[in-house]
């Protein structure tokens, strides 16, 4: 009896899913930013317009390039080509797999210019990379970020029961089905009584 609890209790603890194996929303923005921008190697130095929104993208961007030795600068100090991206979509979307898990699908579209040291535009890139993955629902509150609106999305409704899918139409079905044979019941028996 020992062994059986030991073994379920070690299937129920290793069947879940720890908030730190799935990656937060925050952080599938950020790997889709970094897939999507993808610089040509020979552009090693270069200033960097990133807009106000999602802040947490120009973070991650900038500490990838960084990584990759790349000079990133701001400001107008040093004439160098420059990068300009501009965020279009960002969003979350939840479907309903069965009681405990949802398809999550992470969507993030941007359009980035290449520009010269002069200004003239060199190149226009646009991507929309979509990451869908399976989470379970009650690791939601670990996957969002309360401070980013775009890192939530409401649940999708949940799916009618057996109540409510087979039961209930039965039972209205039985009951119209008895009322109308009641109905014309009771009617052809009133018009077979003798009239006075």
């Amino acid at each position: 009896m020992r062994r059986l609890l030991l073994l379920l209790s070690l299937f129920f603890w290793s069947s879940r899913t720890p908030a730190a194996a799935q990656p937060t929303n925050l952080e599938r923005f950020q790997e889709l930013a970094r897939t999507c921008l993808a610089l040509p190697d020979t552009l090693q130095a270069f200033r960097l317009e990133a807009p106000d929104t999602l802040p947490y993208l120009r973070v991650h961007l900038e500490a990838h390039w960084l990584q990759e030795q790349r000079q990133v600068y701001f400001g107008d100090t040093l004439r160098l080509p420059t990068l300009r991206y501009r965020i279009e979509a960002a969003r979350v979307a939840y479907a309903r797999l069965d009681a405990q898990h949802l398809q999550r699908t992470v969507t993030l579209a941007l359009r980035y210019e290449l520009l010269s040291p002069d200004g003239r535009l060199l190149d226009v890139w646009s991507c929309q990379p979509v990451a869908v993955d399976t989470v379970a629902q009650r690791l939601l509150p670990h996957l969002e970020h309360p401070a980013f609106p775009e890192t939530q999305a409401p649940l999708p409704p949940e799916r009618p029961g057996l109540l409510e899918r087979y039961v209930l139409p039965a039972v209205a079905l039985v009951a119209t089905t008895l009322s109308i044979y009641l109905l014309f019941t009771l009617r052809s028996r009133s018009g077979d009584a003798p009239r006075p």
